[in-house]
């Protein structure tokens, strides 16, 4: 009786210790979306995010992690980086929004309906703006919007 109790309660401890790591998923990244243009064959990957979560004077980056046969083909690789490293607010400030966008080349151009497809596909998560440093990713959200020009 008495190990039961120790059992459910480092399982409590646990659950909530666990739930605690994932506290800031998602409220950093505030939109984001791909755009593909085919007349110039390029996709351009952006976002906004906010660095309202971070300790004053953190250094982070964004990236784009790609899923999916489709656009990996297309694109001919599966995580594009900005090309800038940002930092945090300087303490005392309030916190900021950071624009970030990427524009690459499109390798394969034979089925960009199927990308956009896949894109806008909620049950898929072809395209996910990270947000990382160091010590791993930070945060993140899968994007769904894309337009055609």
């Amino acid at each position: 009786m008495k190990g039961s109790k120790v059992v459910i309660i480092a399982g409590i401890l646990m659950a909530v210790l666990l739930s605690a790591c994932n506290r800031n998923a998602a409220e950093m990244v505030v939109s984001g979306g791909v755009t593909i243009n085919e007349k110039a064959n390029t996709i351009t990957f952006s976002g906004v995010v906010t660095d309202k979560a971070l300790e004053p004077d953190t250094p982070f980056q964004t990236r784009f992690f790609l899923q999916g046969t489709t656009i990996k083909n297309a694109l001919g690789m599966d995580l594009i980086y900005t090309d800038e490293e940002l930092k945090s607010r300087k303490q005392g400030e309030s916190p900021q929004e950071f624009e970030v966008k990427k524009t690459v080349d499109i390798k394969n151009t034979e089925e960009i309906d199927k990308l956009i497809s896949e894109i806008k596909n909620k049950d898929k998560e072809t395209v996910t703006i990270e947000l990382v440093n160091d010590n791993g990713r930070i945060d993140d959200r899968v994007l769904h919007n894309v337009t055609k020009e």
